[in-house]
């Protein structure tokens, strides 16, 4: 139950983080368009006098928005916050320390995966839209770790060390953020221009440097700083708008049926197999990792086979796929064999795969574009509540009555999406409009 409780620690850091996403998003993305240089510092005039020579000529005259700005600060700002998890695991000396790491990374993570230019929206705008390739490396990650971690320990090593040690990933995994998500020049140039246009602001006269420096007129510097216009680009506060929409309750209620059945599966399988089947504790620990890696598989495979299928169908095979988890479950309950058991564990991780990526992109198939990034974030929230809320129960429940529960809880959740996904549609339905 203990274990439980540091997903609660994460759901909590996921709800912070999806509460304040699209305000911290929309400030890391203002910028001075009237400057003729691209900075990736808070849009305050204190920092600008630091790296403005000619603070007077380059006076601002209004506050533009930079997508490409955002895209780039918030990704970093999550890179940075997520290596805190790793130090105050490694050197925690009580539990409440576990619980705020686990809070951190998921206020972190909730930069990656609800940002409209990061893990979700931006991947599913893409041509190819490779979502499932991308949530099947995570599983790969969630598949090697704990063998590598196992490892270590099984050498003597103290399972601190794995968390620092982990530092070096985190420094690797931002320099390659920092270098692909970097804002080019063309992009600060098309940032300026369409903020100048927003704010109607006809350049009097250009800068060698750019074509976006103008001059403006001292009445118009006192009148447009004072007023500190924003960019109608400026994606408008859109969580309330989302949250009126029904269909963006009814996937966050199929997200957090499924985060918390992937949870409790992968988290009380091994526990199930020791207690209920006799397992050998040299090798039970490997069926975990089956799971993990045939969800790989069923993401990477999704993402390589999803863009030539309609909705329609997508739909539909991921109603089997609930369909075929459900059989499984069913199989561990009555037979007993280890062997038979770790099987059917990696055909649910199979078929569990292809879920949560295509439940996302039938949600941005349904729900208007102005409200995908607060709808992914959302979603992932909800679905981090799911992982915590139910794992917990299940905790509660089995210290009460024993891990036989734990077949009672995995068939009734796979029962539960099987059922709730009749009634989502099989054909795309006209789409909800927001209120212009």
């Amino acid at each position: 139950m203990t274990c439980s409780l540091l997903f609660t620690g994460s759901t909590v850091g996921s709800v912070v983080g999806t509460i304040l996403l699209e305000r911290i998003v929309n400030f890391l993305g203002q910028f001075y368009p009237s400057l003729n240089h691209c900075t990736y510092l808070p849009p305050v005039p204190f920092f600008d006098r630091l790296f403005t020579k000619d603070v007077s000529a380059a006076l601002p005259c209004g506050v533009g928005y930079s997508p490409a700005k955002a895209r780039f600060s918030s990704l970093v700002l999550g890179g940075l916050l997520h290596p805190l998890f790793f130090i105050i695991m490694g050197t925690a000396r009580n539990y409440p320390s576990l619980l705020l790491a686990y809070a951190i990374a998921a206020f972190a993570r909730s930069f990656w995966t609800g940002e409209h230019f990061c893990r979700n929206f931006y991947v599913v705008s893409t041509p190819k839209k490779p979502l499932g390739v991308l949530l099947g490396c995570w599983c790969i990650g969630s598949f090697s770790a704990p063998l590598v971690c196992q490892t270590l320990m099984a050498k003597g090593i103290p399972w601190k060390h794995f968390y620092l040690g982990s530092l070096v990933i985190s420094v690797i995994a931002l320099s390659l953020t920092v270098y692909s998500f970097r804002p080019t020049r063309n992009e600060f140039l098309a940032d300026c221009n369409a903020a100048l246009d927003a704010m109607r602001i006809t350049p009097s006269a250009h800068s060698p440097r750019t074509d976006t420096m103008i001059q403006p007129s001292h009445e118009e510097k006192v009148r447009d700083s004072s007023a500190r216009r924003v960019d109608a680009r400026c994606p408008p506060n859109t969580l309330l708008l989302a949250l009126s929409m029904p269909y963006q309750w009814a996937f966050s209620l199929f997200a957090f049926i499924y985060s918390g059945s992937e949870t409790t599966f992968q988290g009380f399988i091994v526990t199930y197999l020791l207690t209920n089947r006799g397992s050998s504790p040299d090798t039970v620990g490997y069926v975990s990792s089956g799971f993990w890696g045939g969800m790989a598989a069923g993401r990477i495979l999704w993402g390589y086979y999803c863009t030539g299928l309609t909705f329609t169908q997508r739909k539909h095979i991921i109603h089997a796929c609930t369909g075929v988890a459900f059989l499984m479950t069913i199989l561990i309950w009555f037979v007993n064999s280890t062997i038979e058991n770790a099987l059917s564990s990696a055909v649910v991780g199979l078929m569990y795969g292809p879920i949560f990526p295509g439940t996302l992109g039938l949600c941005n198939d349904v729900l208007p574009r102005d409200v995908h990034m607060v709808s992914m974030a959302i979603l992932t929230a909800v679905a981090s509540a799911g992982s915590a809320v139910l794992p917990f129960m299940t905790g509660i429940i089995s210290n009460m009555d024993g891990m036989r529960v734990f077949c009672y809880v995995t068939v009734s959740q796979t029962v539960a999406m099987f059922v709730l996904w009749l009634f989502f549609p099989s054909s795309p339905p006209v789409r909800v409009l927001s209120p212009a």
